[in-house]
């Protein structure tokens, strides 16, 4: 898969300030991909507050439609998805990453889709407005970067 800048990423959040132009494309995405949306849904959906399943949604819509822009968006499969899942948690698992900052960097070495997923981390940093768990980030990174994962898998 191409890469996918920043410049692009932006575009598409900067699309997604009209909260319409969001939920149609959250609706056109919700039905093309709906193994996609049933992972997020079903594995996460009580472990993450709204908040943080909202945000998981909001990046895998922002991720999707960013791929789109230079791409044909194919179908994500929920075997594949789950396949990098599987991996992602095992990295968390590593008893050398003794921390999430550790992990984080594990993540990033050598990442073909490093701006994706610097979307992703940005969007779990700490600030004022937010309040997102420590597995509250864990869940929404791992599952954000398992959808990169996959994409950048079947795209290629």
């Amino acid at each position: 898969m191409q890469f996918i800048n920043e410049e692009i990423i932006n575009h598409t959040i900067d699309l997604f300030e009209d909260p319409s132009v969001y939920e149609a494309t959250f609706e056109e995405i919700s039905e093309f991909q709906k193994d996609m949306m049933a992972f997020i849904d079903e594995e996460n959906q009580s472990l993450l507050t709204k908040n943080e399943l909202a945000i998981l949604q909001y990046l895998a819509i922002v991720i999707c439609k960013s791929v789109q822009q230079n791409h044909d968006l194919k179908v994500i499969p929920g075997k594949l998805l789950e396949e990098a899942e599987e991996i992602n948690w095992s990295v968390f698992h590593d008893s050398e990453n003794k921390t999430f900052s550790n992990v984080l960097d594990k993540c990033f070495e050598n990442y073909p889709q490093e701006d994706l997923l610097a979307l992703v981390e940005d969007s779990i940093q700490e600030d004022d407005n937010e309040d997102i768990s420590q597995p509250g980030k864990e869940i929404i990174f791992v599952a954000a970067k398992s959808i990169i994962d996959v994409l950048h898998r079947i795209i290629s």
